[in-house]
């Protein structure tokens, strides 16, 4: 079955009567080009294979849709030197076969990449590194820090777990039970890998490791073994389509632990119907009531943040039924990142494939306006410096997750994902020694 497939092109010189703004006369030559790059037109295709169907389409859309909105504003604004961007958004439906049937049919015609999910990523990763295509991926695996044709952000899911841990044990300090419930693939490895070493620096009783697979409905027999086994807290490794069954299944018998949702484990949906403060609560915002989740931006209508009104004022123009979300916010500040390394290009007159990773391995810090904390690109193997071994700026305290009003060019409600109705609350990060990923 084909998949969905759409398309955005905001900027172009459309009028004939605008053809000589367009016109390369006179100009400095063109840069050298690959894959993805009509220097004469200065046109930039980006890729996107995302999820916008199967279990994970609550958070593929958003995602599009910012890194979709992001490039909608630059160009409008004048693209990049004079180059518009066009994204070329793909289906994958979160399917790793079906991810690397659509790369191969989409790497020809693009300068860079953004692909959704760690299982999707990986099963594409090698022939990323034979493309040599600078990718974003839009998930949080250590072992992208690893791999330099990669250019992640975020924290890693294995120091967000042990970040976790680190607050709700009080940095071994208190003694608790603690039971994971993770799935069964890429993600839930390498949170895996961050509960481990965790537990062996601050010595917590481990009531279960439960996992399961993407797309399973059932969790009776993970929630009986961590109420048997009296697990004070439960962190959930997954996706919010899993979530939501598996608090609900724990809410039956009247078991309410401690939950820590990971990252990606949490949507604003969970709480209301339409993911607002204003919407109706769901069957399960309840049992959510003082639920820890490791947030990976900033807040919705933040002030401090630098880039928060010129985002939410693109959301308004160009996707004005987005309702305020994480993954938007995430899709929105990676195109920061992918905006700055075709500009290095550009400017070293190399936007060949070759030219592209070239600007991203010697892209240095990229300022991400507070909407993630900054990243820095180097030669270096390794996870994402800044967010690696350092306090994150998207952390915030449950009485400064939202601030009291948005920007004076929003029209959204001010919101945050964590504190949809005043009932969540974001963990202080603090960076733990973990291995280095094999």
């Amino acid at each position: 079955m084909k998949m969905p497939r759409r398309s955005l092109f905001v900027g172009a010189c459309m009028a004939l009567v605008a053809t000589s703004a367009c016109s390369t006369q006179g100009a400095k030559e063109a840069p050298a080009s690959g894959p993805g790059i009509d220097a004469e037109a200065k046109v930039i295709t980006v890729g996107n294979i995302t999820a916008l169907s199967g279990p994970a389409a609550a958070l593929g859309a958003p995602l599009s849709n910012g890194l979709e909105t992001f490039w909608a504003g630059v160009n409008e604004r004048g693209g990049i030197d004079g180059w518009t961007v066009k994204v070329q958004t793909e289906d994958s439906g979160y399917e790793p076969q079906r991810h690397v049937e659509i790369f191969n049919g989409l790497k020809s015609d693009v300068a860079m990449l953004t692909s959704m999910g760690s299982p999707t990523t990986k099963a594409i990763q090698p022939l990323l590194d034979r493309e040599q295509l600078v990718t974003t991926p839009q998930s949080f695996d250590s072992l992208w820090g690893t791999d330099l044709v990669l250019a992640p952000s975020g924290t890693p899911y294995s120091f967000d777990i042990a970040n976790a841990l680190d607050h709700v044990t009080d940095a071994g300090a208190k003694e608790v039970s603690v039971g994971i419930i993770y799935q069964n693939d890429e993600v839930g490895a390498d949170a895996m890998r961050g509960f481990d070493e965790a537990e062996k620096t601050y010595g917590f009783e481990v009531a279960g490791k439960e996992p399961f697979k993407a797309g399973d409905a059932d969790f009776t027999a993970q929630i009986q073994n961590l109420k048997s086994a009296d697990a004070d807290v439960v962190i959930v490794v997954g996706l919010p389509s899993s979530t939501g069954p598996i608090v609900g299944t724990s809410a039956s018998p009247g078991y309410k632990p401690q939950w820590v949702l990971f990252g990606p484990a949490f949507v604003e949906q969970l709480m209301t119907d339409d993911g607002t403060r204003e919407g109706t609560p769901t069957p399960v915002a309840a049992a959510l009531e003082g639920a820890l989740y490791t947030g990976f931006t900033g807040p919705w209508g933040d002030e401090s943040a630098s880039a928060m009104a010129q985002m939410i004022e693109d959301q308004t123009k160009f996707a004005p039924k987005q309702p305020p979300s994480v993954y938007f916010t995430l899709g929105y500040a990676q195109g920061l990142i992918q905006k700055a390394i075709p500009e290095k290009a550009i400017a070293s007159g190399d936007t060949s494939r070759e030219g592209i990773y070239a600007a991203k391995i010697a892209l240095g810090e990229v300022d991400m306006g507070g909407l993630q904390s900054n990243v820095t690109y180097t030669g270096e193997q390794a996870p994402p410096r800044d967010q690696a071994t350092s306090k994150s700026s998207t952390r915030r305290n449950p009485d400064s997750c939202a601030p009291s009003s948005t920007p004076s060019s929003a029209k959204q409600p001010s919101h945050s994902s964590c504190r949809i109705a005043d009932h969540s609350k974001i963990i202080k990060r603090e960076s733990v020694p973990l291995p280095t990923p094999a």
